[in-house]
């Protein structure tokens, strides 16, 4: 897999996970645990997607 493949991939998958952070943010007031979940885990593949620009 190329590279810029791969940085396509990561910011695909951040997309998609800030968007269903964003759906969990708004349905579920009372309990915010999924939210905080799938938005740290898609901070995380940003920063992957930034160390592999750089690298």
């Amino acid at each position: 897999m190329k590279r810029k493949d791969l940085r396509n991939l990561l910011n695909t998958l951040f997309l998609v996970g800030f968007v269903v952070a964003l759906i969990l943010y708004i349905s579920m007031p009372d309990n915010r645990t999924p939210f905080l979940v799938v938005s740290f885990i898609a901070m995380a593949i940003k920063i992957a997607e930034y160390i592999v620009r750089f690298f």
